[in-house]
C-alpha cells in the first residue's frame, strides 16, 4: 500500500496524472460546448399581439395617369375587436398617397357569431370609406401589352407587432364586380398581412430594439390593359410617315422636293415621339412605343441616304440603274424588314406583357 502511494508521488507518475487530468478537463470543455447549441432551452412564455379582423370592399378605381405616377381609389374598411377600446382604424396609414379623406365613420356593438375571438361575448364593429389618390411606377415598357399590380398598403402607426396586428378577412374582402375602368380589366384581387421591418427604433427609448416590426394590411389588384386603341392612335403617325418616305423613292420627281418630303416625315416621328412621352410618362429605359419610332427614324435617314445616292448616280448618267436599284431592291427590303422588324417586337411586348 505504502509502496503504491510511493510510486504515485513520484513526479515522473505525478507528471502523467496532471496531464490526463487536463486532457480531461479539455475533452469536458469541448463537449459542453458542443452540447449545448443542441439541448433544448426552456422558452420563456411570451403573451401573444392582440389582434382586430380588417375587412376591405374596393368600389373605385380610376384616374390612372402614368404621367404622373399616381392612380385613385375609393374603399370601404372595416375592423372586428374584441374589446371596445381596440380601434385600429383610426391609427391606419395609408402608404405612398398624395392625397386621404375619410367619411362615413360608423360604430357598433354586436354579438360575438365568429370563432376568431371565442372567449368574447360581443364584438365591436367600425368601419369608413376611404379616397385616396397613391403613388405608383407604371411600367410602360411593354404598352398596350402592360398588366400591373396596384397596391394599396395601409400600416399601423402607434404600436409595433408585437403588440398589435391585423388579422385580414379573407372572406368577406372583395372588389366592386361591375367597376367601369375605361379599358382596363381586373383579373386578381388579393388581402394579406405582412410585418414591415424598420431599421430603427425612431429614438424611442421604451424600445431596447435595433428593429422594430409594424403591422401591415396590403391589398393587391392586378390589372391588365384591354383596349389598344391609344396604341394604335400613337404609332399610326410613324407608320404613315415610314411608308410614305419608302414610297418617295418610286418618285421621279426633283430632288429637292423628295428630299423635303423625307424632312417633313422626320419632323412627324420627333412630334409624334413627344406625343407619345407626355402621354404615357418618361421612362429610363426603351419601351415598346420608343422602340417603333426609334426604328421609324432610322428607316427614314436610310430611305434618305439612298436618295443621295440616286442623285449621285443621276449625275453619272446611270438613271436606269438608279431607278432599278430602288424599285427592285430598296423599297420591298426596307418595306419587308420594317414590317418584319414590327411584328416581332409587338409580338414580344404580347408575350412578357
Amino acid at each position: 500500500m505504502r509502496e503504491n502511494i510511493s510510486k504515485l508521488q513520484h513526479p515522473a507518475v505525478r507528471a502523467v496524472v496532471n496531464k490526463l487530468y487536463l486532457i480531461g478537463c479539455l475533452l469536458t470543455i469541448t463537449l459542453s460546448c458542443w452540447l449545448y447549441p443542441i439541448l433544448p432551452v426552456r422558452a420563456e412564455p411570451l403573451t401573444p399581439p392582440k389582434t382586430c379582423q380588417i375587412g376591405v370592399y374596393l368600389t373605385s378605381l380610376r384616374d390612372f395617369n402614368p404621367a404622373d405616377n399616381s392612380f385613385a381609389a375609393n374603399f370601404w374598411i372595416w375592423s372586428v375587436c374584441p374589446f371596445e377600446n381596440m380601434k385600429p382604424l383610426e391609427t391606419l396609414k395609408v402608404l405612398d398617397s398624395k392625397e386621404v379623406s375619410k367619411n362615413y365613420d360608423r360604430f357598433s356593438r354586436n354579438e360575438n357569431l365568429s370563432d376568431l375571438f371565442g372567449s368574447s361575448k360581443n364584438v365591436f364593429w367600425s368601419g369608413q370609406e376611404i379616397g385616396t389618390t397613391l403613388y405608383y411606377n407604371w411600367d410602360t415598357n411593354n404598352y398596350p401589352f402592360d398588366r400591373h399590380i396596384l397596391q394599396i398598403i395601409l400600416e399601423e402607426t402607434q404600436l409595433d407587432a408585437s403588440s398589435f396586428v391585423h388579422t385580414p378577412d379573407y372572406s368577406g374582402s372583395s372588389y366592386q364586380k361591375d367597376m367601369n375602368l375605361a379599358g382596363w380589366k381586373i383579373t386578381d384581387f388579393k388581402i394579406s398581412q405582412v410585418n414591415f421591418p424598420y431599421q430603427t427604433s425612431f429614438g424611442n427609448p421604451s424600445i431596447q430594439k435595433d428593429t422594430n416590426y409594424r403591422s401591415r394590411i396590403v391589398i393587391s389588384v392586378t390589372i391588365n390593359r384591354e383596349s389598344k386603341v391609344s396604341f394604335f392612335k400613337l404609332s399610326l403617325g410613324v407608320y404613315a410617315a415610314v411608308a410614305l418616305s419608302i414610297i418617295t423613292l418610286l418618285l421621279d420627281e426633283d430632288f429637292g422636293d423628295r428630299m423635303g418630303i423625307f424632312v417633313g416625315t422626320l419632323f412627324a416621328v420627333l412630334v409624334n415621339m413627344q406625343t407619345a412621352t407626355s402621354e404615357l410618362g418618361s421612362s429610363n429605359s426603351v419601351t415598346l412605343i420608343d422602340f417603333i419610332h426609334i426604328m421609324a427614324i432610322i428607316y427614314i435617314f436610310i430611305t434618305a441616304s439612298l436618295l443621295v445616292y440616286t442623285r449621285f448616280l443621276s449625275e453619272a448618267e446611270q438613271e436606269q440603274l438608279s431607278r432599278d436599284l430602288m424599285r427592285r431592291f430598296a423599297v420591298p427590303i426596307l418595306s419587308g424588314s420594317f414590317v418584319v422588324l414590327n411584328i416581332v417586337v409587338i409580338a414580344h411586348a404580347a408575350i412578357v406583357g
